[in-house]
């Protein structure tokens, strides 16, 4: 039997796990990801402002400047032409300075002017107005030790001595273009021809072959006639005299022909006597021995 006095006690700890039955975290703040992502992570990208509902190309935020870059081209040559000219006056015109060493220079100067980006905006006019720069005064001074020619001296008044007043005619009549090409030719031609000699030079006179283009027509149509009959039997060629050997000459080359056939007969019969005694191991000198011609 339960005493009256833990009643109370008994219907507060129902009452109280009642209540923690019926509370709810605060939203946002889950014991488990819904995702299976690491509890206390808050975002897997470099943008600290990203989150699970950010869309997938959210960009990380960049310094956008008050005024940007919008610089005109105008601005931009003036400003890099006066740094250019400020800096070449105290270098002798930049006569021995490049590009790559004046950069870096400028382009400090240009990102210590104030109210824009210049040196975004106006970075690529450097080469040219340098290149122009360049042009314009290397002739300046002279480099190294290049030697100036002096000056050709001139006189007050050539004409002082002369009496006479001559005062040129601009309406005086003058030659014509065309006259003047001729008279330009005429002198090209002579200097050409001068080239072949002093002028006592001539051809021999020769005599050509004479062909049937020097006969008169009768003498064409009688040679017409006649035909080949003329040149019957004989040759434009050279005939080979051939003549026929004696009897005495050919019998000595019958027996020279068959005594040679009978020397080939013995050496062939020799080298049979080798074979056959190489095949029987036999020395040589007893081979030798048996052989029928002479060899040296």
């Amino acid at each position: 039997m339960i005493s009256k006095a833990y009643i109370p006690a008994i219907f507060l700890a129902l009452g109280f796990i009642q209540t923690a039955r019926a509370t709810t975290f605060p939203s946002g703040i889950q014991p488990f990801s819904k995702y299976g992502q690491i509890q206390n992570v808050q975002n897997y990208s470099s943008n600290p402002f990203w989150n699970p509902d950010s869309p997938y190309n959210l960009r990380i935020p960049q310094a956008i400047y008050a005024q940007g870059t919008d610089v005109d081209t105008a601005d931009c040559q003036s400003i890099v032409n006066a740094l250019i000219y400020t800096y070449c006056m105290t270098q002798n015109n930049c006569l021995e300075v490049s590009l790559e060493d004046i950069r870096p220079t400028l382009m400090v100067q240009l990102s210590t002017l104030p109210n824009h980006n210049y040196v975004t905006a106006c970075a690529g006019f450097i080469d040219e107005a340098f290149k122009s720069y360049k042009e314009a005064n290397s002739t300046a001074a002279p480099k190294g030790n290049q030697v100036v020619s002096f000056p050709q001296p001139t006189t007050a008044n050539p004409n002082a001595g002369e009496t006479e007043l001559n005062i040129y005619n601009p309406f005086a009549p003058q030659v014509p273009g065309w006259a003047q090409e001729i008279e330009e030719r005429k002198q090209e031609l002579k200097n050409l021809q001068s080239q072949n000699g002093a002028g006592t030079e001539r051809l021999a006179k020769a005599d050509f072959p004479a062909t049937i283009a020097d006969l008169s027509f009768s003498e064409r149509v009688q040679n017409a006639a006649e035909g080949y009959a003329p040149y019957k039997g004989k040759s434009a060629y050279k005939q080979i005299n051939v003549v026929e050997d004696s009897a005495e000459t050919v019998q000595r080359k019958t027996e020279y022909c068959n005594q040679q056939l009978q020397n080939l007969a013995i050496i062939e019969a020799d080298i049979a006597t080798l074979q056959n005694c190489q095949k029987q191991n036999r020395p040589i000198a007893d081979c030798m021995a048996l052989l029928k011609g002479k060899y040296l």
